[in-house]
């Protein structure tokens, strides 16, 4: 891995590569250790998937993943959810402050089984079809990874947020980003 001060993993489909993305064992240590030294990472739907545990197929094969998220993702043969949502921060994260409001969707066809309790959520997430409110948004210290996929134009303040998330890294490589 190029030496950086944050990550972004964007939507995908790592299902349909997870033998291989399970192969790259350097890799996976290489964003675990990022992750545990205080780097800032982002995730979204499919770089949510990476950043767990464990991907299970729908064939029932077991991948593992980089392991940030305390949590193994299950394919589903039928859609888990899609839709657009409406989405609050609670707290702080790479993104910015608690209460940064902004609109994304889901697309997916798993869902999320936590190994732990103590896995945190910092998005209150409604969803717009049904209007049913949701807890979403994995947050481990300064690593924060989400099914919804952000409509950064609809809140700037985000990037801008990941990006000072970077630059705080930056500038104390000591120091964790959030």
């Amino acid at each position: 891995m190029p030496e950086v001060d944050g990550i972004y993993f964007g939507g995908g489909y790592p299902e349909l590569h997870a033998e291989a993305l399970a192969s790259n064992h350097t890799l996976r240590q290489q964003i675990a250790e990022f992750a545990a030294a205080g780097g800032a990472v982002y995730g979204e739907c499919g770089g949510l998937m990476y950043l767990s545990s464990a991907i299970t197929t729908l064939e029932g094969q077991r991948f593992p993943m980089v392991g940030v998220i305390p949590a193994e993702t299950i394919m589903r043969d039928r859609l888990q959810a899609l839709g657009y949502v409406e989405v609050e921060t609670q707290t702080e994260s790479v993104l910015g402050p608690a209460g940064l409001r902004f609109r994304g969707h889901q697309f997916r066809y798993s869902e999320l089984h936590p190994l732990t309790a103590g896995l945190d959520c910092i998005y209150r997430m409604v969803r717009h079809y049904d209007g049913r409110v949701m807890p979403e948004g994995y947050r481990l210290k300064n690593v924060l990874a989400s099914y919804v996929h952000a409509h950064w134009a609809s809140a700037p303040a985000l990037a801008e947020g990941l990006v000072a998330a970077c630059a705080r890294r930056a500038a104390n490589p000591a120091k964790p980003a959030v």
